[in-house]
């Protein structure tokens, strides 16, 4: 039976992944904010088939929020969290300090690739570079031998993915489709912030770009119009500010060569200080 080890300094942790890197053991890495949900516990499972070793990092990161008061009121549970991390029998439960993720208390941001000058980039300054400064810190400690992520923070992996590419990491991203409630609502930390009310426009999200999805790849030459009558839908449904609604090439989040088999939407709303954010290619 695996028996949970939770560490919270970078050297013991060094240590331990060492031994089993020693042993030739697959190290599988899931990084995580805290306040779990159904989302991530998926990508834990994944881990779980997909390496020998499971590391489960929980780290409420700083560098990550342009706002203070946005980082204040995330939701945090650390100890449903430890119950959650129990059940799920994985091998390392990290929980470190910042001083822990950076220990000679020297932050250098990293500046995450062009791709985080769109869609949520342009609406959180310095967000990704955040997000690749601490993941770059974390890479070195855990030495994963893969990285899960879930779709909904598409973005993010393809800006994980240059960061591995620009180091030239040895380290392989696997993603997992988009974890939904039964009303299409994407599972978020976030979400908890939401009322009753606020829970059932906020599933509209998802249908609506599912439904722009859908008329986007029978007309590929009205992506604009359809981008305007998106935000617009979701303004009527309830919606407080549409911060973006997008058709890209997933690929490479470009307007070019936009075709039936790489075309995506991604979305990210306000329901009063919530902000959501969602993709969705069918």
């Amino acid at each position: 039976m695996t028996k949970l080890k939770i560490i919270k300094d970078s050297k013991t942790l060094l240590r331990t992944i060492q031994i089993y890197k020693l042993k030739k053991k697959k190290i599988g890495f899931v990084p995580t904010l805290g306040s779990l949900h159904k989302g991530h516990l998926e990508l834990i499972r994944l881990a779980k088939k997909k390496s020998d070793i499971v590391v489960v990092s929980i780290f409420l990161n700083p560098l990550q929020f342009n706002s203070k008061i946005d980082f204040k009121k995330y939701p945090i549970n650390p100890t449903a969290d430890k119950k959650k991390i129990y059940k799920e029998k994985v091998n390392i439960l990290y929980t470190p300090t910042i001083k822990e993720v950076f220990p000679d208390n020297n932050i250098q941001k990293l500046k995450a690739s062009k791709k985080a000058k769109k869609l949520c980039g342009r609406f959180r300054k310095g967000h990704f570079d955040g997000v690749v400064t601490v993941l770059q810190s974390f890479f070195k400690q855990v030495l994963p031998t893969i990285v899960f992520f879930g779709e909904k923070d598409f973005q993010q992996i393809l800006i994980v993915k240059d960061l591995i590419l620009k180091y030239k990491l040895k380290i392989k991203i696997i993603t997992a489709p988009t974890i939904r409630d039964r009303n299409g609502l994407a599972y978020s930390s976030r979400n908890y912030l939401l009322d009753k009310k606020q829970k059932k426009i906020a599933s509209f999200l998802f249908k609506t770009i599912k439904e722009i999805s859908f008329l986007a790849k029978k007309n590929l030459k009205s992506l604009n119009n359809l981008e305007v009558t998106g935000k617009k839908k979701l303004i009527n449904k309830g919606f407080t500010k549409i911060d973006y609604l997008e058709i890209y090439n997933e690929n490479n989040l470009s307007k070019n060569n936009i075709k039936e088999n790489n075309l995506r939407v991604f979305a990210a709303a306000n329901l009063g200080n919530t902000r959501l954010i969602d993709n969705f290619k069918n």
